[in-house]
């Protein structure tokens, strides 16, 4: 009987044994499977936005499959593409643990993570500044401290969120030394020196921390199926430039470049597109709640707002359409090559964007690209601009000098170069620089010019040519009529222009006034091209152009009349 006892025992034990090895393999085997995803495309827009698409094979025979880290999508952008065979059921972020080495900042910290070894400490320059002992470990929170929850009641919360480390690392602020008489504490910014015995220290220490985590859930293993993943985020942009060599009369060499600035994560051997025109991207700053990156509150805060307005605060001219670059300086001595990279790729348009394809593209994390990307030849013509705007304000009140800031009356005219998109793709807003002959001559922008259109770019101010304008009044009806609840004069007046060139050739010059009223005459005669209004304002918009020829050494006068309504 005794012996049959210890069979059932023994049985009993191997029956509990292949119980718990069964359940270790099971979780074992519901640990997911990593899956690498690689950046097939990038399509970049010129506001620090990208959108990626990825792709990876699942493994056999897995349910689970995990993703790791991706950069943090704008909200509503994330999508996962699969073919009809592959049953998804869900894909979940959490938080992970893994560990990171970091150096040790001070003394003290570097004492107390060698704990237990003997050290010899000086914290003075006299014999009796001389302290040896073990040194003691200090007493800290060894486990992975958990992001503070504020929907949870959590008294164990850090009570700084913030600083990742401050319950893992050892502050060092105060030693426990061990000696021969006893346990001292000691300041540890009072010592200057640290002996140790045999043997190499420790100056970096392991912290565990906790990081989300993508995982993908499947009812059934895809067996080797095709997955991809697709999203926008920021930390990618990049800035196109031009360069237009004038050294020929009649065509222009014009030659673009790139600059890819990429802090998110590395290109090998991706498509890339760069992308022309104006996105309209609603939740481009708006992160999407599937990278955990902020809380609950604040994502719905953000979600409130949308995206920030960047044309609104000042950044949209050339974050939206480039950048700003610094322009070489060139020595005028010297004639140097110019670009000469190749034709312009064939592009691709999606609805009413252009994108320019840049194929087999590798750009680490960290780094910047420069990329020559087409030079043509551009039929173009000098001509020098003037402009005068309206000198009626909005509240339709006649102020001659409120543009003049500077307080200044001399007028602007600009050296320009005019020419045609001869491409079968647009011009983007881009920093534009002008040489001729090897010599920096200028630089500006070319704002977005569709293919065939005429584009004018600034060179420099045309300080030889002399501009005088003025305006005088010629007859005014008080109170003329009421718009709007308001009395307003009908005004007639009288406006003279005057051009003066010191240049020693002729040149073309183009002379544009913005005005409001009733145009009654223009002497030569030019072109009146009748513009949009204000809802409220009452007077018709104009703009007078004349297209003039100025010799050297010439003085020209023109002249226009019109009647407008000014408010009393």
């Amino acid at each position: 009987m005794k012996h049959m006892g210890r069979m059932k025992y023994f049985y009993f034990g191997i029956v509990l044994f292949l119980i718990f090895s069964a359940g270790d393999v099971h979780a074992e085997k519901i640990r997911p499977a990593d899956v690498s995803l690689k950046i097939e495309t990038v399509a970049l827009f010129k506001n620090g936005l990208g959108f990626f698409t990825s792709t990876a094979m699942l493994p056999e025979n897995e349910k689970t499959v995990r993703f790791g880290q991706l950069p943090i999508p704008s909200f509503g952008s994330f999508w996962v593409g699969y073919a009809k065979d592959v049953k998804v059921r869900s894909l979940i972020t959490s938080m992970e643990d893994w560990e990171e080495m970091i150096p040790l900042q001070n003394l003290g910290q570097i004492l107390q993570i060698n704990a237990g070894r003997r050290v010899t400490l000086r914290t003075g320059s006299g014999d009796k500044d001389i302290l040896e002992g073990i040194v003691l470990r200090p007493v800290t929170d060894t486990g992975v401290p958990e992001p503070p929850n504020p929907y949870f009641m959590d008294s164990g919360r850090r009570q700084n969120p913030n600083d990742r480390y401050s319950s893992a690392v050892p502050a060092g602020n105060v030693l426990l030394i061990k000696t021969d008489k006893g346990t001292i504490a000691l300041n540890a910014g009072s010592v200057s020196r640290a002996d140790f015995g045999g043997g190499d220290i420790l100056t970096s220490m392991s912290i565990k921390q906790k990081r989300p985590s993508i995982r993908l859930e499947l009812d059934s293993p895809a067996n080797g199926k095709k997955i991809s993943v697709s999203y926008l985020a920021r930390g990618v942009s990049w800035a196109p430039a031009y360069l237009i060599d004038l050294s020929d009369a009649k065509t222009a060499r014009f030659s673009a470049q790139a600059l890819v600035v990429n802090e998110l994560a590395d290109f090998n051997n991706v498509t890339l597109h760069l992308v022309t025109g104006f996105p309209n991207i609603k939740f481009g700053d708006v992160l999407s709640p599937l990278a955990m990156a902020q809380s609950l509150a604040d994502f719905l805060n953000s979600l409130a707002g949308g995206r920030t307005d960047r044309t609104r605060s000042g950044q949209g001219m050339l974050t939206q359409q480039a950048i700003l670059v610094n322009a070489p300086v060139f020595d005028a001595r010297e004639t140097l090559p110019v670009p000469g990279y190749s034709t312009e790729a064939a592009g691709k348009v999606s609805e009413d964007l252009f994108l320019y394809p840049v194929e087999n593209f590798a750009l680490k994390r960290g780094e910047t690209a420069w990329l020559p990307l087409f030079t043509a030849e551009m039929a173009y013509k000098h001509i020098y601009t003037w402009k005068i705007g309206d000198f009626l304000d909005p509240e339709d009140r006649y102020r001659p000098n409120a543009a003049r800031t500077d307080g200044k009356n001399a007028e602007e005219v600009w050296h320009s170069c005019r020419l045609v998109n001869n491409l079968k793709m647009p011009l983007t807003t881009a920093a534009t620089e002008f040489m001729t002959n090897g010599a920096f001559t200028g630089q500006d922008i070319c704002y977005y010019t569709a293919p065939g259109a005429e584009t004018t770019i600034r060179i420099n101010r045309a300080l030889n040519i002399l501009a005088e304008q003025a305006e005088v009044e010629v007859e005014r009806r008080r109170n003329a009529s009421t718009f709007h609840g308001y009395s307003y004069d009908l005004v007639k007046v009288r406006g003279e222009l005057k051009l003066r060139s010191r240049i020693d050739k002729p040149l073309k010059v183009e002379i544009s006034k913005e005005l409001s009223g009733q145009v009654l005459e223009m002497l030569p005669p030019g072109k009146d091209v009748r513009t949009a209004k204000g809802l409220k304002q009452v007077n018709p918009k104009h703009n007078l152009t004349w297209e003039i020829e100025l010799k050297s050494g010439e003085e020209l006068k023109l002249s226009y009349q019109y009647q407008v309504y000014i408010r009393d």
